[in-house]
Formats: C-alpha cells, structure tokens, sequence
C-alpha cells in the first residue's frame, strides 16, 4: 500500500526541485500522501535516477512540519 501510495504521490504532485549529481538525477516532490485511513499527510519525497537509467529509485520520505 505505500509503495502505490508513493508512486501515486508522485504522479500527482510537482517536483519543487531537482539537482544533477556526477551520479544522476536527484527530484523533490512535496505535497499531500493519502493514508489508509482516508487522512492526508503533507510529505517530502525524494527520487533518483542514475546516468543512464529511467527507473526512479526511492531515496526517502518523511513528514514535513505543520505551518
């Protein structure tokens, strides 16, 4: 269930940053992740492509803090 909810999280939220490594791509998408139990949670997730590859790999996600 998080694996569709992160990948979800990213087709339905903007990359607020992306930044070129000598390894690759890194992108930053920020915004609401649905829960299980219908709660919405703001978050930051980050991916990362390498130098030749198309797959985006996950490298974190966490909560980000209440304005």
């Amino acid at each position: 269930m998080l694996a569709n909810a992160l990948r979800r999280h990213a087709a339905e939220n903007e990359v607020v940053k992306t930044e070129q490594t000598p390894f690759g791509t890194r992108y930053v998408v920020e915004g609401p992740l649905s829960t299980p139990n219908g709660r919405s949670v703001n978050v930051r997730v980050v991916w990362f492509v390498e130098h030749a590859e198309t797959i985006p790999r996950l490298v974190t996600a966490y909560p980000l803090e209440r304005r």
